[in-house]
């Protein structure tokens, strides 16, 4: 009898891939009425650019190493309190994000953030950033995508352009009716923005309210931090007086510092 081969098994990659990205993009499960933050620091390249050349460039970065630190920090002892991952917060090169489908856990991120920005402010870092609501994917905490992250980058990237947190509109309507959250929101009607007021009074107290850790653990912003808020905006000023586009950045600080202060002493 003559010997036959076996019907030959091919493999054909044109084939094989379609197949293994939809397998793959099956792993990804559809999050409804997620709120997405995202929050970049303000002129990083640009500083970054400035500083090539730093012979102390561990020095120059420094300020921002403590920045992302503490945001973790903070974030890692919300999440201590919370185990059944309902919310995610991460950090990726200089940018930050925090996203849940909870509006308690958001308004929880909103106080958190509100202390985390004024302790950057007095590092010398700025933030920038925005909070939208949509559909989000998620494979693994830190792998997604959706229209609530591009939502968020466009407030960030070509809205918001001062140095502030800008709401969209269906969050804000549903922030509105939470008790206490519209003290740290400057809500404007369209054409204008809503967003996170830049400088809150937020104390460790507060903080503790909502982390539930001892007060050791946190940065208060005293006096001394204030003073350097505000060192830090006139010396930004005075960088950018011959760049207006940045240069209106702090001066929309200096305008919300200055209103603040006349509010926070009478």
């Amino acid at each position: 009898m003559a010997y036959q081969n076996p019907e030959p098994i091919l493999h054909d990659e044109k084939f094989e891939e379609p197949v293994r990205q939809e397998i793959e993009a099956a792993e990804y499960r559809q999050i409804k009425n997620v709120y997405f933050a995202f929050i970049d620091v303000l002129g990083f390249k640009q500083t970054f650019d400035d500083n090539r050349e730093n012979p102390d460039m561990n020095v120059f970065a420094e300020p921002f190493k403590e920045t992302f630190q503490y945001f973790s920090r903070l974030m890692n002892m919300e999440r201590s309190l919370h185990t059944e991952n309902q919310w995610n917060s991460g950090q990726t090169s200089d940018s930050l994000y925090f996203y849940t489908a909870r509006i308690d856990y958001l308004i929880a991120f909103i106080k958190i953030y509100a202390h985390h920005s004024l302790y950057a402010m007095s590092h010398n870092v700025f933030l920038r950033g925005g909070i939208a609501k949509g559909d989000l994917f998620v494979k693994l905490p830190h792998q997604f995508y959706g229209d609530s992250v591009i939502k968020a980058y466009l407030l960030e990237s070509t809205v918001a352009r001062n140095p502030r947190v800008v709401i969209d509109q269906n969050t804000l309507a549903d922030l509105r009716g939470e008790k206490g959250i519209m003290d740290f929101i400057t809500e404007e009607k369209p054409p204008k923005r809503s967003f996170i007021k830049p400088f809150t009074e937020i104390t460790v107290n507060d903080l503790q309210s909502i982390l539930n850790i001892p007060a050791v653990e946190l940065n208060e912003i005293d006096q001394n931090r204030w003073d350097k808020i505000e060192d830090y905006i006139d010396e930004n000023m005075r960088r950018f007086e011959f760049e207006d586009k940045n240069y209106q950045k702090y001066a929309f600080l200096k305008d919300e510092y200055e209103t603040f202060m006349d509010l926070r002493d009478k």
